[in-house]
């Protein structure tokens, strides 16, 4: 009967229409990566942050499905923040830095249209990866493919979150990056301004 009920138990918390929060990975407090934004303008993560709540997600733009939902959602999350939108950094890092040029990314940006306050940085390779391996965001080529032209394309695996970090660049919160409920989301933000 007690396995029944815990199966009855787990099954209604799957369907949950609220995603759970998932436990916050690090405070951050001895990370500093040099990196590019969109503008090549110099940019150290996370201090760079520092002074206000930022949301901070991870993406690569060649991406044909998860990082386009990805950021279809930051964006919904931006506007439903309102005007305290302007008192939230968002950044979305590429953990593809050798297509992820900073011009590739500023173009990105202007087909999201995103605001100049929108940071897309990029890195060297080395850089990246220990980013992304300290914040928890796996990212593996899957897939490698020669064009008629001769040209190699390539496809990344990757994991799919969005982080809040407070005024002090401390991840708080750490949702998935697709499906994180929006309301929520500003909802968590709002609380750190």
């Amino acid at each position: 009967m007690s396995r029944l009920v815990l199966l009855a138990a787990l099954a209604l918390a799957a369907c949950s229409s609220r995603p759970e929060h998932l436990a916050p990975e690090d405070d951050l407090a001895d990370v500093e990566v040099a990196l590019l934004d969109q503008d090549s303008t110099a940019f150290t993560f996370p201090a760079d942050l520092r002074g206000r709540p930022s949301l901070v997600s991870a993406v690569y733009t060649h991406c044909p499905d998860v990082c386009l939902m990805t950021m279809a959602n930051v964006n919904r999350i931006k506007r439903e923040l309102g005007a305290d939108s302007s008192r939230v950094t968002f950044a979305t890092v590429t953990f593809d830095p050798v297509r992820d040029t900073p011009a590739v990314l500023r173009a990105y940006a202007q087909a999201w249209k995103t605001r100049e306050d929108w940071l897309l940085p990029t890195g060297d390779s080395p850089a990246i990866a220990g980013m992304m391996e300290r914040l928890g965001v796996r990212y593996e080529v899957s897939r490698r493919d020669t064009l008629a032209s001769g040209e190699t394309i390539y496809h990344i695996s990757h994991s799919d979150k969005l982080f809040l970090l407070d005024a002090e660049g401390r991840i708080v919160e750490t949702y998935g990056g697709s499906a994180a409920v929006p309301e929520m989301v500003v909802e968590d933000a709002r609380a750190l301004l």
